[in-house]
């Protein structure tokens, strides 16, 4: 019998998340209210907020409680705009134009992570990580757990979409 529970439970193991529900707690609590902080996302929203989770075939588990926890956290509404997370394939992402946050759930040696970013870039859509090398490769915002919880934000990014962030989260933020 316990061999047999084992045997079941190897898969999920082996395909299991590197997110754990603190990270991904954070990230839904955060990574909307950010959007809301950047001045040209802020313009941009008409009467819903958009996001977009994208995820690679072995986070599809995250995603979804990713999804779940910002949808218990906002309740569906942002603000006073409306809520709408998706989660799509990054192939699928490339055809999102109106969207206001990518959160990736990505490798990082993935093929299709350049031609995503700049997408996003092009449509003025900000991207957020919880993985650093996604930061490295231009992603706009991470997520820093140490002592305390810090947003990373990637200055260069910022300075070639434009992203134009409030003064107070920019100082709240470690500049990569």
């Amino acid at each position: 019998m316990k061999k047999s529970i084992l045997l079941f439970c190897i898969p999920f193991l082996l395909w299991g998340s590197t997110y754990d529900a603190t990270l991904l707690q954070l990230g839904a609590k955060l990574f909307p209210k950010v959007a809301l902080m950047e001045k040209g996302t802020k313009e941009r929203i008409q009467s819903n907020v958009n996001f977009v989770i994208i995820a690679a075939p072995s986070n599809k588990v995250a995603a979804q409680r990713l999804s779940e926890m910002i949808e218990r956290q906002y309740g569906g509404t942002l603000s006073n705009y409306s809520l709408n997370v998706s989660i799509v394939s990054a192939k699928e992402a490339l055809e999102i134009k109106n969207a206001h946050g990518f959160i990736l759930l990505l490798e990082p040696d993935e093929s299709i992570l350049s031609p995503l970013l700049e997408h996003a870039h092009e449509n003025k859509i900000l991207t957020f990580s919880f993985d650093p090398v996604l930061l490295q490769k231009g992603a706009a915002i991470s997520l820093y757990i140490g002592r305390s919880v810090k947003p990373y934000i990637n200055l260069t990014t910022l300075k070639q979409v434009p992203f134009t962030f409030e003064y107070g989260f920019l100082k709240l933020s470690q500049s990569y």
